[in-house]
Formats: C-alpha cells, structure tokens, sequence
C-alpha cells in the first residue's frame, strides 16, 4: 500500500480517539473536523438526500403496479326500481327490487406506464439541480468549516507565543525585582527603584493572565470549530513563520473571472437553472398526457360470509387502454404560474449579477487589506527588534549600574507594547491571507497545500 495511504488512515484511526492532550497541526485539525464538524455532517445528509430525490423521480417515471382489495358487508341491500312492465305489470310503473349480495370482495391488480408527460423529465431535471446545489452548500460549508478552524488555530498559536514571549519578559522582570530588591537591602538601591521595578512586574504578570485566559477562550473556539468536546484537551503543534513568505506562498496573477471559483456564485447560476426548470414545468402543464393502464381482477358475491371459501366461484375481469388528459382552461392559473416563474428568473438573474460585482468587489478589498497587513509586519517585526535590543541593552546597563531603573521600566514596557501588536498585527495577515484565498475561491486549495 502507498505509504501516504498508510499516514493517511493512521491518522484517521488517532482522530477518531478521544482527544486527550494531544498535539494537533493545523491540517489534523482540519482532518478532524471533516469527519467531526456537524455543520459539515448536516450538509452531507442533505446531499444524500438530494440524491434520493433524483430515485424518486426516476421512480415517477418507471412503471407503477399496485393492489386494490376490499371486503363489503352490506347490512342493508340497496334496493332499485325496476319497471314494471318487466314483468307484465301496468306500465309507467317501479317496483322495488333489492339487489345484490350481502357480502362482496374484489381484489384488483393494476399498472400505469407514463407515456407523455413533460413535467416528469422536468422534475428529474429539477432533482439533478437540487443535487448539485446541495452539493454546492456541502463545499460551501466545508469552506466556512475550515476557514473557521484555520482562523481559530492561528489565533491560538498566535496567542500562545505570545504568553511564551510575556513568560520570558516576566521572568527576566523578576530577576530584576530580586537583584534591585537585593541591592537595596545592602544600601545600593533606592526604594523607589524596587516599586518602579515591582510595578512592571505585576503589569506583566497580569498581561501574563489576561493572555493566557485569551488563550484558552481561542483553544475553545477551535475545539468548537472541530466538533470536538470543550473538556478536550488540545496543544497545538504548528509555529509561526519566522519567514513571512512562507505565509504568503502563491501567485499574485489572479483571472478576471476568479469569481466563478466561488461556490456561493455556483450557488446562484444553480438557482437561476432552478426557475428557469419550474417556468418548464408550468408551461408543460398547458401540454397533453397520455399514459397506458392495465388491470386484472376478480370479484366475489356472497349471501353468506365465506368469500374466502375456495370451493366458491370468483369472477375475474380485465381490461387494458390508454388514458389521455388534455387540460383546456384553467382560470388563467397556469399563465399566472408562468408569469411568476419568470419574474423569479428576472431577480434570480439579476441576484446574479449583483453577486458578480458584490465578490469583484470583496476580492478587491481582502486583497488590499492582505498587502496592507503584509507591508505592516515588516514594519512590526523591525520595531519588535530594535524593542528587544533596547530592552537588552537596558538590562545590561541597569545591572552594571550605569542605567536607571525609569530606563529599564520604559523599556520593558514598550518591549511589551510592541509585541502586543507585532502578534496583533501577525494575526490580522494571517486571517487577512484567509480572506483573499477566500475571496478568490481557492481556499481550500490553500489550506491543502498547506505543511
């Protein structure tokens, strides 16, 4: 077996698992919610559904057979009116004559075959764009699924390396807090530096918190995007780029028509089909149908209850021929019902175009935003170092005694600072490289090319 098959089943087998403190990648996770997701579930069943619907009108068109029976008991015979001239009576006259059985049983066996009736091809053809709409829904909600995993699990991995960056930071605040501390027990600091110092301590430490809590809200969010349980323990695997290209990866050469890879623009051409198949419809109804029939039957008479006695006679009756309907006038119904099918694929049409230029414009807008933010964390990543330089330098001179413990709360504070928005800044290109594979219909293309 091909040894990607192998990795491939083998991490189906570990998905469908509880998930207990396992380590996940990003396309795991995805895996996972293929087969986990219930929005993902419900648009599947909905598919299959459509594919029942298409038997279901295959089965209009086939032949149908069915079985009438019935069992009469008739407490009180009807009673007719015969002539009475019928038996030498004075003519102009009745006389009443019960006629007919007590009981009676008939059992009838028939088949109808459709030989001309539009409106069933219409109907199959109407099922067949069901399906595929509700194929269309099935991608389409796969899409969203993995645009909100994607989105969730870079916030996390975002997030968390920045609680590794505020971990150091505190770390290192605390070793200042304990040699200034230290120093002034000897007489070698003042007490202002310590309060400077432990100030941004505790500023940290609490930055520390608030992003661990922010953390474990955006680890929740993934579970949830996964289907998977909130009690679930998860640790992410992936790390950042440290090479911003990589999160860029493709070609800025985009067609004119990159709108036709969007599943909601599919969506809408499968609805225009849709009424122009039901204005079909409602003109095949001003059209004749012709169908064959064939019945074959039998018939008991009893005075007495033993219609199932196989020693009575049964009376058979058969017969076979065509039916045939031509509708005349139906109060304008019809053209009422054709009217509305075409206005219906006037603003189906119209939603269509508007859908054209809304994404045109989307696309347009998510593409800025993206070299926006991908020119922004260039700019974000340099002041991130020189913060870090400084903040080192700061360091370096207060534990020496050459620097002022105002110089090294500032610079840990503004090292703080300017990582809160380098990660800010990361996680908006990311969800804004997102947007544009989005945008331009090639997401999950994207999200599979993905490591």
């Amino acid at each position: 077996m091909d040894k990607r098959k192998i990795t491939t089943i083998l991490m189906f087998f570990a998905l469908s698992l509880p998930l207990t403190a396992q380590t996940l990648s990003l396309k795991q996770c995805i895996e996972y919610a293929k087969q986990n997701n219930s929005n993902i579930k419900i648009a599947s069943l909905n598919s299959e559904i459509s594919g029942k619907l298409i038997n279901e009108q295959i089965g209009n068109a086939l032949p149908q057979i069915d079985i009438d029976g019935s069992l009469t008991n008739n407490f009180i015979v009807a009673t007719s009116l015969l002539p009475a001239e019928f038996i030498g009576g004075e003519p102009g006259t009745f006389i009443p004559v019960k006629m007919g059985t007590k009981y009676s049983a008939t059992s009838t066996i028939q088949l109808t075959q459709k030989i001309f009736d539009p409106s069933v091809w219409i109907g199959l053809k109407a099922a067949k764009l069901n399906a595929d709409m509700s194929r269309q829904n099935s991608e389409q909600t796969d899409e969203q699924t993995f645009y909100n995993v994607s989105s969730a699990y870079y916030r996390a991995m975002v997030i968390q390396k920045q609680v590794d960056n505020l971990h150091a930071i505190l770390a290192a605040s605390e070793q200042s807090l304990k040699s200034t501390e230290l120093r002034y027990k000897n007489g070698m600091a003042r007490k202002i530096d310590v309060d400077k110092i432990r100030v941004s301590y505790n500023n940290t430490k609490s930055q520390v918190e608030e992003t661990e809590l922010n953390c474990k809200q955006a680890l929740n969010n993934l579970k949830y995007s996964m289907g998977i349980s909130v009690d679930s323990t998860i640790v992410i695997s992936d790390s950042l780029a440290e090479n911003i290209a990589e999160i860029y990866g493709g070609s800025e050469e985009i067609s004119n028509n990159y709108f036709e890879n969007r599943t909601d623009y599919q969506m809408r051409k499968t609805t225009v089909a849709l009424y122009e198949a039901d204005k079909l419809n409602n003109i095949a109804a001003y059209l004749p149908t012709i169908s064959f029939f064939a019945n074959y039957g039998y018939q008991a008479m009893r005075s007495e209850f033993d219609v199932f006695n196989s020693g009575k006679e049964w009376y058979t009756s058969s017969a076979i021929g065509l039916n045939l309907k031509i509708p005349i006038f139906s109060g304008f119904e019809r053209l009422a019902k054709v009217e509305q099918s075409q206005l219906n694929i006037e603003i189906a049409q119209e939603n269509l175009r508007l859908s054209e230029q809304s994404i045109k414009v989307e696309f347009s807008n998510y593409t800025i935003q993206y070299r926006t933010a991908l020119d922004n964390i260039h700019n974000e990543k340099e002041n991130l170092a020189l913060a870090e330089s400084v903040y080192k330098t700061t360091q370096l001179e207060f534990a020496q005694g050459t620097g002022s413990s105002l110089d090294l709360v500032q610079a840990e504070s503004s090292l703080r600072e300017t990582q809160n928005n380098y990660y800010n800044k990361l996680l908006t290109l990311y969800v804004a490289k997102l947007d544009k594979e989005k945008a331009e219909g090639t997401l999950i293309n994207y999200i599979n090319k993905l490591k």
